[in-house]
């Protein structure tokens, strides 16, 4: 069955159509829900009377959809406000922004606070439970501190935090592949003696 599609769809037939011919192959039915959210919130998907939304006043035929749509998600990808698009286009390569826009900022201050903890005159073993929070808090902090600053990004007016949050989650698997594991060493126990 061939669907028909039409500048005016509701969110249900605005989702078929990015997953026939917008997003990647990858991307389910709940995630491009969520896309669509954020493009509302960009001003390119606007609501009309109920469950219609519309594309920018688009009156055309399916071929004239298709390339308004792609048109007008390429142009956004090169703003700022639409950053992330690039990560969810599958029928074109389109060039990532990084997701590490704000870490660099905060390289100086861990260097100090870095310096800070080295010079403290804290126990050198500890093997709470305490200790292994913090450390595991410590490891976690920059991943959580992207999320949080790139959720709110994502966050509108139609587009809730858990829609920005599973965005983010996708857009974060796009990134590249996890660090290789590193090979367990024993450390020297000659200075403990």
């Amino acid at each position: 069955m061939k669907n028909i599609y039409s500048g005016k769809m509701n969110l249900n037939e605005w989702t078929l159509f990015f997953l026939e011919f917008i997003v990647s192959d990858d991307l389910n039915e709940e995630l491009v829900e969520s896309l669509l959210r954020h493009l509302a919130d960009l001003g390119v998907l606007l609501p009309c009377d109920g469950n219609v939304w519309e594309w920018c006043d688009s009156e055309v035929e399916l071929k004239g959809l298709v390339a308004k749509v792609k048109k007008d998600l390429e142009l956004l990808c090169e703003s700022e406000s639409g950053f992330a698009l690039a990560y969810f286009i599958g029928y074109k390569e389109l060039n990532k922004k990084p997701l590490d826009g704000k870490a660099a900022s905060n390289d100086s201050k861990n260097i100090t606070r870095k310096r800070s903890e080295f010079f403290s005159n804290k126990p050198a073993s500890d093997l709470s439970n305490l200790q292994i929070v913090k450390k595991t808090g410590k490891q976690l902090q920059p991943f959580l501190q992207l999320e949080e600053s790139i959720v709110s990004r994502l966050t509108g007016k139609q587009a809730s935090k858990q829609d920005a949050q599973k965005l983010f989650h996708y857009m974060f698997g796009k990134v590249g592949a996890k660090a290789e594991p590193r090979v367990w060493e024993q450390l020297s126990r000659k200075r403990h003696r």
